[in-house]
């Protein structure tokens, strides 16, 4: 029987940097997320999963586009903390340009201007938090990773 395991490969899309801190710590040695198989990788076409955090900004939006729109099909999309969700709490600063939004939802004249889908793909799960806490974050990539489409919400939000 084939060992689980499960590559990511995170992008801050701008904002504050706490989701980044806190996935760092799921590395650490109170949540080894290595013991659950789940590793880093370099290159967004080798990763199994794609997280994305922060809130996206003008400079970011058409590189995350590009990005997007070049993953294999069966890369899972995962948005991680409040930010990529909702651009809260700078979804009124001038650098933002707001959510991560669907296909569907979009309009061709400012999608250069936004992070949008490509047509057919979908966020498989949406983890909580501002920022979510580090196990949070280890449940909701396992769950992602089975196949498990949902939102992952913190102990305390359950």
């Amino acid at each position: 029987m084939k060992p689980f395991s499960v590559t990511i490969f995170p992008v801050n899309m701008g904002g504050s940097n706490a989701c980044r801190l806190e996935l760092e710590a799921i590395f650490s040695p109170p949540y080894n997320a290595a013991h659950y198989g789940i590793t880093l990788t370099t290159s967004p076409k080798q990763a199994d999963m794609l997280l994305l955090f922060g809130s996206a900004t003008f400079k970011a939006a058409p590189l995350i586009n590009r990005l997007l729109a070049s993953l294999p099909d069966d890369t899972k999309l995962v948005l991680l903390g409040s930010e990529s969700a909702s651009a809260a709490p700078f979804k009124e600063a001038y650098a933002v340009v707001g959510p991560v939004r669907d296909y569907e939802e979009s309009d061709s004249e400012s999608d250069l201007e936004r992070v949008v889908l490509p047509k057919g793909k979908k966020i498989t799960a949406y983890i909580a938090g501002s920022p979510p806490d580090p196990q949070t974050i280890l449940d909701g990539i396992l769950q992602a990773a089975r196949g498990i489409n949902t939102e992952i919400l913190p102990p305390n939000q359950a």
